[in-house]
C-alpha cells in the first residue's frame, strides 16, 4: 500500500514512548500536528563533495583513492573505471556532521558491472549507513562502520532482490517487538532494475523508530538500534547494548557502481541534534601476529639476513628505510630492475620461519607503490602435518593502478590466496603437500614484484607492519 511521506511524519510525531519501542507490522494513520516543521536542505550541492568525508578500506579518513567517489553529470558517482582491482577496498562516503531525528531523501540508480575480484554478495548491493560512527573514528582496515545499513540492492533478468533491507555492522535492533541479532533483514519492496531511479525515505527518530520508504512505499520499520552483533570491532569504546541517539549518514561502495543525484535531508523536532563532532574515537589495532616491521634490525646487513633473495630471480636490493608508514621509524625498502623474460620478469625475497598465524583470518601490510604499476604477489609456504617444508605455496597478486604512488594499507583475507600449483608440480617434495590452507602452518613468506609479460625496467617499492590479523568481512 502507498503511503505519503508527510502522513508518515505526522504518524511519528503522535506515537507514544510505548509504541515508538515496538513494531507493528501495519502502521496506522495519526491525527495531524498543528504543522510540519524543518525545511528541506541540500547535503549534496551537485557540484562537488564539499561537506562529504570519505574513508576506504587500507586508506586513512579523507582520502579518495583513484577519485573512486567522483561528481559527474551533477551527480555523485561511485566509479571504479580507474581500478584495476578492487583488493578490498571498501568505501563509504560520510556527511560532515552528526544528525539524531531526521527524514534523509536519497534517489539512486545502479550501473555497471560489480569488480570481478569483488565479494560475490556486493553483487548490484550498495548502502546508506545511518547511526554511524565517524569517518575519523575507524580502524584503517575496518570495512564497514559500526551503524546501521539501509541496504540498496538490485535485480536483474536472473537474480531478484529486495531493496532497502537493513543489515547491522556492529549493531543490533528490535523487529516486530523482538530483539534480533540477525545481520539483514529483508524488506517487503519491490524489484529494481540496473539503470532505473529509485527514490529511497529513511525516517529517523533516535533510538526509537527507523522507517525505511521506497517511493512512497513504507517497506521495512525496525526500533531500538543498539550497539552488538556482528562485526562489532575488537576493543570498540561504546559498551554492547548502548542505544543508538545520533550517528553519522554515509553512501557506500562496495565495487559496484552506483549513482546518486539527490541526498536531501529535513531535521524532525522530536529531540533533534545536529552538531558536528570532533570526538576521535580509535578501536584496538587488528594485527594478532607481526611478522616483521623492520625496526628490530641494526643494519642493511641483517636485514639481508633475515630476507633471503633467489639467486634465479630479477636484481632486487632491500634496505631499511626511514619513509615508513607504520608506528616505528623503519620500513623496507626495495629496488628492483626486472629483465626482459623468464625469471627475470620477477623479483623476489623471502622471510623463513614458523609464524603460527592461527589466530588470524588475513594478512595486512602497508605498501607504496612507485606508479609503474608492476604487480605484487604475496605468498605464503605452508608445512606438512609434521612440520617439513614441502614447498606448499600459496598466493595473492596485487595489482597497483599507473600512477599511483600514495601509501596504503593492504588487507588480504586467507580465502583469498590460491594454490600455486606450480611449485608442487616441480618439487612435488612430498604427498602431504595438499591444497588446503592451514594458517597455523604458515613457515615463511615472500614478497615478488613483477610478473609475467610485465615491461623490463626498475622501481622502488616500500612496504612496512607485515601481519597476521584478524580481518573484518
Amino acid at each position: 500500500m502507498k503511503r505519503n511521506i508527510l502522513a508518515i511524519v505526522i504518524m511519528l510525531f503522535a506515537f507514544s514512548v510505548q509504541t515508538a519501542y515496538g513494531q507493528s507490522n501495519t502502521v496506522k494513520k495519526a491525527t495531524p500536528v498543528a504543522k510540519n516543521e524543518g525545511k528541506w536542505i541540500h547535503l549534496f550541492n551537485g557540484k562537488n563533495l564539499d561537506g562529504w568525508i570519505p574513508k576506504v578500506t587500507g586508506y586513512k579518513a579523507g582520502e579518495n583513492p583513484l577519485n573512486g567517489f567522483r561528481v559527474e553529470d551533477g551527480m555523485i558517482r561511485v566509479d571504479y573505471s580507474k581500478f584495476d582491482q578492487f583488493n578490498g577496498r571498501f568505501g563509504h562516503l560520510f556527511y560532515k556532521q552528526k544528525l539524531s531525528s531526521y527524514i534523509l531523501h536519497v534517489e539512486y540508480r545502479l550501473v555497471g558491472e560489480l569488480m570481478a575480484d569483488a565479494p560475490s554478495y556486493c553483487f548490484r548491493n550498495s548502502g546508506v549507513m545511518i547511526h554511524s560512527q565517524s569517518a575519523e573514528s575507524m580502524d584503517i582496515l575496518q570495512n564497514w562502520p559500526v551503524s546501521l545499513e539501509c541496504q540498496i540492492l538490485g535485480s536483474t533478468t536472473n537474480v531478484k532482490q529486495h531493496t532497502a533491507c537493513v543489515c547491522t555492522p556492529g549493531t543490533t535492533v528490535y523487529y516486530k517487538d523482538k530483539f534480533t541479532t540477525e545481520h539483514c533483514l529483508t524488506s517487503t519492496s519491490q524489484y529494481y532494475n540496473d539503470g532505473e531511479w529509485v527514490n529511497l525515505d529513511i525516517i529517523v527518530h533516535g533510538n526509537k523508530a527507523v522507517y525505511h520508504v521506497v517511493n512512497g512505499d513504507t517497506v521495512l520499520a525496525y526500533t531500538k538500534p543498539q550497539i552488538g552483533g556482528m562485526l562489532l570491532p575488537e576493543g570498540y569504546p561504546v559498551p554492547e547494548g548502548t542505544y543508538l541517539h545520533d550517528g553519522y549518514i554515509a553512501l557506500q561502495a562496495e565495487g559496484q557502481p552506483i549513482d546518486f543525484r539527490k541526498v536531501d535531508l529535513k531535521i524532525l523536532p522530536d529531540n533533534f541534534r545536529v552538531a558536528p563532532s570532533k570526538k576521535q574515537i580509535r578501536t584496538k589495532g587488528t594485527a594478532f601476529k607481526m611478522i616483521d616491521n623492520f625496526e628490530s634490525y641494526a643494519s642493511d646487513e641483517a636485514l639481508n639476513a633475515k630476507w633471503v633473495h633467489p639467486h634465479h630471480s630479477a636484481t632486487l636490493d632491500i634496505r631499511l628505510d626511514a619513509t615508513t608508514k607504520g608506528e616505528g621509524k623503519k620500513s623496507l625498502k626495495c629496488t628492483y630492475r626486472l629483465g626482459i623474460n623468464g625469471n627475470t620478469n620477477q623479483c623476489s625475497i623471502y622471510n623463513p620461519g614458523a609464524l603460527n598465524l592461527s589466530a588470524c583470518n588475513g594478512l595486512q601490510f602497508w605498501m607504496k607503490p612507485d606508479g609503474s604499476g608492476r604487480e605484487v604477489t604475496i605468498e605464503l609456504n605452508v608445512a606438512d602435518k609434521d612440520g617439513n617444508n614441502v614447498h606448499d605455496f600459496w598466493s595473492y597478486t596485487l595489482k597497483p593502478e599507473k600512477g599511483i604512488t600514495e601509501s596504503r594499507m593492504v588487507s588480504i583475507p586467507f580465502f583469498s590466496f590460491k594454490h600455486n600449483q606450480k611449485h608442487n608440480q616441480h618439487q612435488a617434495d612430498s604427498a602431504e603437500a595438499k591444497p588446503v590452507f592451514r594458517s597455523e602452518a604458515v613457515i615463511g613468506v615472500v614478497i615478488s614484484i613483477g610478473g609475467k609479460n610485465e615491461q623490463p625496467g626498475g622501481g622502488v617499492y616500500y612496504f612496512d607492519e607485515l601481519a597476521g590479523a584478524k580481518l573484518q568481512f
